[in-house]
């Protein structure tokens, strides 16, 4: 197993304390890759077809596709839905790029629907005040593997007649009621980049149980369909250590359960931070913890920075997606922005992105919520160290004389 050596030192003389890195290779991952080299088949072959086999048994799902990366995925999904021009998908503000950037890849309008607060998803309200009869599809993203309202999400699709895309690319092996996300949409992709659970180095999964679908994601995920099509394959390297992570996941995934219910309970009577868990109805699997923090956005940048500092795996959630240069530039891009075509009519065609009115994003996402990674292989102890730390950031963040104070008491915990 490997580790990347992290400090943790909030005040000088205190010891140090080993946080573990990710992803951790060891000598299975070697060999696997080493028997692929000299295999001499190094593209879109055993290795790849027996990894998709697996991951569609383990999802329950009929079929399974390896790909690129997950962008790629998002991409497929919206290409074999017949997403087009003068068409709108509903997206998240809160999440990485890919999952709003893809709807522009086929032209389309991306509408920005407000989250809940709970799990930062979609708010299925809030995704029924913006269907119109140009919407196409939803992207539903459970970020950070806690699992949006997948289900309510499903019912409002279902009641529109929208295919729904699960971005489960933070979520493998998360459940709602028994049922593993990305199984409860019409198409479900997932991300085997580098920092996942699923650590590939870079790499994604798409599952379906439409026959259709998949058929048409088979054919446009390689160059030469009659259809426009794409060079999305998967290599043999991403294949057989995506076979050794899926063996991991479920152990792994436990693994950063536990450490986010020990830390909810080791900073439970601290009333400025609540360390968020799923649903009770839920599994999550906390590709990274949420933890709501009463500060502000120019004091949460403060308390990251803190924290980093001493080596703790840190940063702030995403930035809300409508205000990305992508949607908000200045400046129109060569390609052109979807919404000026003139096969579209609808209530973006002025843009305006950026002044959409999206409360609980804005509240959530610019600095209320931060996320701590607690790899496989953290300890109480460590993470103990991190709940003092973070205590003391916080007093230092919100006022300089508690602080002081606060990284006293900080100091002689970890020298006790």
């Amino acid at each position: 197993m490997v580790f990347t050596r992290k400090e943790f030192s909030p005040h000088p003389g205190s010891r140090v304390i080993l946080w573990p890195g990710w992803p951790q290779y060891g000598a299975r991952e070697a060999d696997a890759v080493s028997r692929v080299v000299h295999s001499g088949q190094l593209f879109a072959a055993d290795e790849v077809r027996a990894f998709e086999n697996e991951f569609a048994q383990y999802q329950g799902s009929a079929f399974a596709f390896g790909i690129g990366n997950a962008t790629q995925g998002l991409h497929l999904a919206l290409a074999a839905l017949n997403v087009g021009e003068g068409d709108e998908v509903i997206v998240t503000p809160c999440s990485w790029i890919s999952s709003a950037s893809c709807v522009l890849m086929q032209n389309a309008v991306p509408i920005f629907a407000d989250i809940e607060p709970e799990s930062l998803g979609l708010d299925p309200k809030q995704i029924e005040k913006v269907i119109t009869e140009r919407t196409k599809a939803i992207v539903l993203v459970h970020i950070l593997g806690y699992p949006s309202l997948v289900k309510q999400v499903r019912d409002v699709a279902r009641k529109y007649s929208i295919p729904l895309v699960e971005d489960a690319s933070h979520a493998p092996g998360a459940e709602v009621d028994g049922q593993k996300l990305g199984t409860f949409g019409d198409l479900g992709v997932f991300s085997l980049q580098q920092r996942k659970a699923i650590s590939t180095g870079d790499g994604g999964i798409v599952c379906s149980d439409n026959g259709e679908l998949a058929e048409k994601i088979r054919r446009l995920r390689s160059f030469g369909d009659p259809e426009l099509s794409y060079n999305y394959r998967m290599t043999e390297f991403s294949g057989t250590l995506g076979r050794i992570g899926l063996e991991k996941l479920d152990g792994d995934n436990e693994q950063r359960r536990s450490a986010a219910e020990y830390l909810a309970v080791a900073l439970e009577t601290d009333p400025w931070i609540r360390v968020r868990l799923a649903r009770s109805n839920e599994v999550g699997v906390y590709y990274a913890v949420a933890l709501e923090v009463n500060l502000s956005d120019e004091q949460s940048a403060k308390f990251v920075s803190l924290l980093l500092a001493q080596g703790f795996p840190l940063r702030k959630v995403f930035e809300p997606l409508n205000r990305h240069p992508h949607f908000a530039g200045p400046d129109v891009p060569a390609r052109g922005y979807p919404w000026l075509s003139n096969r579209y009519q609808g209530v973006m065609k002025s843009g305006g992105y950026a002044e959409l009115q999206l409360p609980v994003s804005y509240e959530y996402c610019y600095g209320r919520v931060v996320e701590l990674y607690s790899h496989p292989g953290v300890t109480n102890e460590q993470l103990d160290s991190f709940a003092v730390a973070a205590r003391a950031a916080y007093y230092q963040t919100s006022n300089e004389e508690s602080g002081r104070r606060w990284e006293k008491v900080a100091f002689e915990s970890t020298i006790s």
